[in-house]
C-alpha cells in the first residue's frame, strides 16, 4: 500500500465523506497522486465538472491509516 502524505490522506477522507463534484481545474498534486494509485476515480458530469468516487482500494487505505 503506497504511503500517503497528510494532504493526500485528508483529501481522501474529504472525498470519502460524500460524493464530490469538482471542476476539472481543481486537480491538485495530491488529487493526481490519489488518482494515479487508484484510490479515487473521476467520472465526467458535464464538460467542466467531475464526480470523484473513492475506490475500494481507497476505502481500505482510509481504514488502515491512523
Amino acid at each position: 500500500m503506497p504511503e500517503l502524505s497528510n494532504d493526500e490522506r485528508s483529501l481522501l477522507r474529504y472525498y470519502g465523506e460524500a460524493e464530490r463534484v469538482i471542476s476539472g481545474l481543481q486537480r491538485t498534486f495530491p488529487h493526481q497522486h490519489l488518482l494515479s494509485i487508484g484510490y479515487i476515480k473521476e467520472q465526467p458530469v458535464n464538460l467542466q465538472d467531475l464526480l470523484i468516487v473513492v475506490t475500494d482500494a481507497g476505502r481500505e487505505a482510509l481504514r488502515a491509516s491512523p
